[in-house]
């Protein structure tokens, strides 16, 4: 493996976080976590970005740390997000006291002054050389940022359909499913256009679901939260127990393969979702989503509609972390596969604005 090795030290330089490489572009492992750095810090996430900088400052003097770091990486792939995740899920399994010490989600107290901060850097990377076969597991998965916070979009776009047409609800990407269970979980009044129509089923893929049921599932979703988000982290808690009485099963496939399993039904309203999972998938896989969604709405009717709801990455908009809410329909009108920007926000279903 090529690995970052011996580099002159990095100079922490903030690279324009509304400059955002392609998904598909290979670019230096410390510019792919500088970025995440810039992004969390700008979120409101100075916590969660010590630890990548704690990883940053290690590679680039050529510490512990750099022979598990490639040298260039996928941007699309977000290592940032994994190192975060192996840190969290250290100090949510009480194999790193120090670290725990100071994080928000699990009732520490943020470092504030250079020194405690320098000493929380020490115990990030400390932690990690502990016990590196967390932080290589966590580079070998995609992130399963799972967030309840998203149903809130989905509920939005839920809300504008006929309540009186019963919906199948589908997601590609689906991790855990939990926000399968919209109708369940907590939605935004300001952002609903009027009642929700029932879900009569649901059914999400994914290529590694993930059991919330168990306590590696709940342990692997935490982690994934932001050190610094406790909101986002009390929010997982409650959509956790909404999934222990409202059964979504994920079954683990591929998203092409799912979506072509998928057509238009009378009487009910077929509608796919997926959230913050695009920019993980290479364009073969984007382009064979996209022909299969075509084909499901080019058999929708009036009384068997399709609609497609995204909540997904999207650089024309403004923002640290831009997302926008897309709802495409079909129903036999003129109007047929013309997309629609609903809303704007964050990642995590934050700052939302309807359009």
């Amino acid at each position: 493996m090529r690995t970052l090795g011996h580099r002159p030290a990095y100079r922490g330089d903030m690279p324009n976080v509304d400059t955002r490489p392609d998904d598909d572009a290979w670019v230096p492992m410390p510019e792919a976590l500088a970025w995440q750095r810039d992004v969390v810090l700008a979120a409101g996430s100075p916590v969660a970005a010590q630890i990548l900088q704690a990883v940053l400052d290690d590679a680039a003097q050529g510490g512990g740390l750099a022979g598990d770091l490639t040298m260039t990486v996928r941007f699309g792939s977000f290592p940032g997000l994994r190192v975060m995740a192996a840190v969290h899920r250290l100090a949510l399994e009480r194999q790193a006291a120090r670290v725990a010490m100071c994080l928000p989600t699990l009732g520490g107290t943020a470092p504030v002054t250079p020194r405690d901060r320098a000493q929380f850097r020490s115990d990030v990377v400390s932690a990690l050389s502990a016990d590196l076969q967390v932080l290589r597991a966590s580079l070998a998965h995609t992130p399963q940022t799972n967030d309840p916070g998203r149903a809130a979009l989905l509920r939005c776009a839920l809300s504008r359909l006929d309540p009186a047409m019963p919906v199948r609800l589908r997601e590609i990407g689906a991790s855990a499913g939990l926000n399968l269970r919209a109708d369940a979980l907590p939605g935004r009044t300001d952002l609903e256009a009027g009642p929700l129509p029932m879900i009569v089923d649901r059914l999400g893929c994914d290529l590694s679901p993930v059991d919330p049921a168990t306590s590696e599932g709940r342990t692997l979703l935490s982690s994934y939260v932001w050190v610094d988000d406790v909101e986002r982290f009390r929010r997982l808690g409650e959509a956790l127990r909404v999934a222990e009485r409202i059964p979504a099963p994920v079954v683990e496939m591929d998203a092409v393969d799912f979506c072509s399993r998928i057509a238009s039904e009378e009487g009910v309203v077929k509608v796919l979702w997926h959230s913050a999972m695009w920019a993980y998938l290479p364009e073969s896989t984007r382009a064979g989503i996209r022909r299969e969604v075509k084909r499901i709405g080019s058999t929708a009717t009036a009384t068997a509609p399709f609609v497609h709801v995204a909540w997904e990455w999207d650089t024309d908009l403004p923002g640290p972390v831009p997302f926008g809410l897309v709802v495409t329909r079909w129903d036999g009108s003129d109007s047929d596969g013309q997309p629609r920007l609903l809303a704007t926000g964050g990642s995590h279903g934050n700052d939302i604005r309807l359009m």
